[in-house]
């Protein structure tokens, strides 16, 4: 019975370590989720607006409209394109004539949305309306540039 007795108790003795450890992990999991928040999920790009331009420090803000304009070029170009090749001369075209909707360099394009979103009401505007805007104070409105 000894040996019996001494094997129930070093079971139990292994179940409550077990039972201890699993208490300290989820203590620790609810505490280490307290005190590290979480990030927010992201927005989806149509919705980001001026308080996550805010947010963002400057090399991203850059990188931010750098990608924008990419986009809205490789879109004008793709309008009348079949493929790929169509895009890359239609990008070279409008890169030789000058064409492109959004014509400056992103640094010009990053000052002035941070000055546009300086006014507290322009913050809950999405950026893609904050571009059209700070391109037509620069003098290109969108009907301007629209084949």
């Amino acid at each position: 019975m000894s040996g019996f007795l001494a094997g129930r108790f070093v079971c139990a003795m292994a179940v409550t370590r077990w039972w201890w450890m699993t208490l300290v992990l989820v203590a620790g999991s609810v505490l280490a989720t307290s005190a590290w928040p979480g990030q927010a999920p992201e927005r989806h790009w149509l919705g980001v607006n001026g308080t996550d331009w805010k947010r963002m420090g400057p090399d991203a803000r850059l990188a931010y409209v750098e990608g924008f304009l990419a986009g809205a070029a490789v879109s004008q170009a793709a309008a009348g394109a079949r493929d790929s090749a169509g895009v890359r001369t239609g990008l070279e075209q409008l890169s030789r004539s000058g064409r492109f909707r959004f014509p400056f360099a992103a640094n010009v394009y990053a000052s002035r949305l941070s000055d546009f979103y300086w006014w507290k009401n322009h913050l809950p505007l999405p950026t893609w309306y904050a571009f059209l805007e700070v391109n037509t104070t620069l003098g290109r409105p969108i009907s301007d540039s629209v084949p």
